[in-house]
């Protein structure tokens, strides 16, 4: 089941960019979305968590952006404070909207700075605000059907995840 949902939510990544502008209320980040909702399904295996967004950031690099490591290292900066977030704060119907947030705004944050250090872009925090309020709406309510949908899914087929 994970390996699926990181396939839909990176190929739904490629299509949402092709259907909407960069700024839209529509912008996906649906794969690191999906790295939140998909990390109880690992079992505690940081490890391998951590490993399977170095992964995802690395395609994401090659497929979908020129910027090589920059996803990569961003990616595995989410997943940290994923298992911080995960080891500190309870997951339920209404925590996951607040963290989803947080995990896309973070996950925005990093990526304008490291961009901004590399020089791939100036400094201008009007983009940088742009960015941030543009992809709430859309990865929001992905991440919210993505939790009940693996929540559905884990229960009927007797799926193991850490609560």
């Amino acid at each position: 089941m994970i390996i699926a949902i990181f396939l839909i939510s990176f190929a739904l990544d490629g299509i949402m960019s092709n259907i909407f502008p960069i700024y839209s209320i529509f912008t996906s980040l649906f794969t690191v979305v999906s790295l939140l909702i998909m990390y109880p399904y690992f079992n505690n295996d940081k490890t391998k968590f951590i490993v399977s967004a170095i992964l995802l950031g690395l395609f994401y690099d090659i497929v979908y952006t020129n910027s090589l490591f920059i996803n990569t290292f961003s990616f595995l900066l989410i997943a940290f404070i994923i298992v911080l977030i995960y080891n500190y704060i309870t997951i339920n119907k209404l925590n996951i909207i607040f963290i989803n947030i947080l995990i896309i705004l973070s996950f925005q944050v990093i990526s304008y700075i490291l961009l901004c250090i590399t020089g791939y872009t100036k400094f201008n925090d009007e983009t940088l605000i742009t960015g941030l309020y543009s992809c709430l709406i859309s990865n929001v309510i992905y991440g919210y059907l993505l939790y009940f949908i693996t929540l559905f899914l884990s229960k009927k087929y007797k799926i193991r995840k850490i609560v």
